[in-house]
């Protein structure tokens, strides 16, 4: 997180590679694998994608097949290929989804992906173009008509009118979906697509609700409000003179950030073409993620869905006694970091908690889980708005290109600090990571 706290940096090494001057054909490599034959096909994506950046990054360089197994298949240092042909394998089968690509859902690229037989390094090649075909001889061409001015000027209305109503017609009728920034399918890979089955979970604290005395609701036992609560309720609430305030408990609310976090990924996974369900963890409970991307929203306090998803993270959101408040601590330093406040005590400042677990396997290739959580709701919201952004992800991307790390890790940490004016964010940036697990 900080220097102070011993909260690791990025390091001053060497700048992450750029992929600016191939953004076509990186875009490319990122539909494919987005595409609805690899929607399954978790490893065969992860290996498209590690021999397309390293193609693109390092083009004087050749690929071994060692490399592939250590890097992306998981195989230990100790891997021999002569005596494991999990990669040639994989790779046989990587060459026939990109033919079932380009041969329908890709029919229309311009550009074609390749992957010639004894080598592992991509190609990018352009996709032949339509030859013109003569006549047969005896056949009849079409007459092509000669320039003419002011001939049929009736018709030459008409036809501009016709032109017109179908350009309206066909402006109204065609929605374009504006392009996805690749960096977002890239962090965000297996919530990708149409069959991505996304939940996404919100905490559900448990609140005392305040209302005039005499409301019912959820069947809880309603008590006496304290004296100083109604000053509180009337300063943006009506209260009849002489009316009693009651009090009841409800689980059925969330904080202003933690909405806003869901709006936020909400709108990220539509850009996605992304399929996705909201419900509150006391409906989604922990056994409703099984076999699904999942999406976690709130403090570990406030669910048991998060508090066991993060039970074996290095960095976790926890109560503090001495600070009389939530932190985020460093479960193995024991180091934490606070939420800044001014001498009214107000909040200025706080950090937001992203938690990226793409580790659980499926029939379906590799699942995805993220957990949106921080100091309040509003850390919440500031993990979520980062992650949403394909500024902050390209920045976050070569901060791991220095550590070593080649794109986004199966797992891994992130601490983002946010700055508060009147409750509002005003900023969010990186503040420090921790990788779990590389692929």
């Amino acid at each position: 997180m900080n220097s102070e706290l011993g909260f690791n940096r990025p390091g001053q090494g060497a700048v992450a590679p750029v992929l600016a001057k191939h953004d076509d054909h990186w875009a490319l490599v990122l539909r494919v694998a987005a595409s609805h034959p690899f929607a399954k096909a978790s490893q065969l994506r992860d290996i498209l994608i590690y021999l397309s950046r390293r193609a693109l990054t390092e083009p004087c360089t050749s690929i071994r097949e060692y490399e592939i197994g250590c890097n992306v298949l998981g195989r230990r240092p100790d891997f021999d290929p002569h005596e494991d042909n999990i990669v040639r394998v994989q790779v046989s089968h990587l060459r026939k989804k990109l033919n079932e690509y380009f041969s329908a859902e890709g029919k229309d690229e311009p550009i074609q992906i390749t992957i010639p037989k004894g080598t592992y390094v991509p190609r990018f090649e352009p996709r032949a173009q339509a030859t013109y075909v003569p006549f047969p001889t005896g056949a009849v061409a079409p007459r092509r008509e000669q320039p003419f001015r002011y001939r049929q000027i009736g018709w030459g209305i008409g036809l501009v009118l016709l032109g017109i109503a179908i350009g309206a017609a066909a402006a109204v009728l065609r929605i374009e979906k504006p392009a996805v920034d690749p960096v977002l399918l890239e962090a965000w890979g297996p919530f990708a697509g149409p069959d991505s089955n996304v939940l996404l979970s919100t905490a559900t604290p448990l609140n005392l609700e305040m209302s005039p005395e005499g409301y019912e609701a959820y069947g809880t036992p309603t008590y006496p409000a304290p004296k100083e609560a109604y000053s509180w309720f009337r300063q943006h609430r009506p209260l009849a003179p002489g009316a009693r305030l009651g009090m009841f408990f409800t689980d059925n609310m969330l904080g202003v950030g933690v909405m806003n976090a869901v709006v936020t990924t909400v709108g990220t996974l539509k850009s996605l073409g992304a399929s996705y369900q909201i419900l509150p963890e006391r409906v989604a409970t922990l056994a409703a993620l099984r076999g699904r991307n999942a999406v976690l929203f709130g403090m570990p306090a406030d669910s048991d869905a998060i508090t066991r998803t993060m039970e074996h993270t290095p960095l976790v959101v926890d109560y503090e006694p001495s600070v009389k408040d939530t932190v985020i601590r460093d479960r193995q330093s024991g180091e934490m970091l606070a939420p800044l406040k001014d001498a009214d005590g107000e909040f200025t400042g706080a950090y937001g908690l992203i938690t990226v677990l793409n580790t659980r396997e499926s029939e379906r290739g590799r699942l995805g889980e993220v957990v949106f959580s921080g100091i309040g709701s509003g850390g919440v919201q500031a993990a979520a708005e980062f992650f949403a952004s394909p500024g902050a992800l390209r920045k976050l991307r070569g901060i791991f290109a220095r550590a070593g790390v080649n794109g986004f890790p199966a797992a891994y940490q992130v601490v983002v600090k946010c700055t508060f004016s009147n409750l509002l964010i005003q900023g969010v940036e990186y503040h420090s990571h921790r990788i779990l697990q590389k692929r």
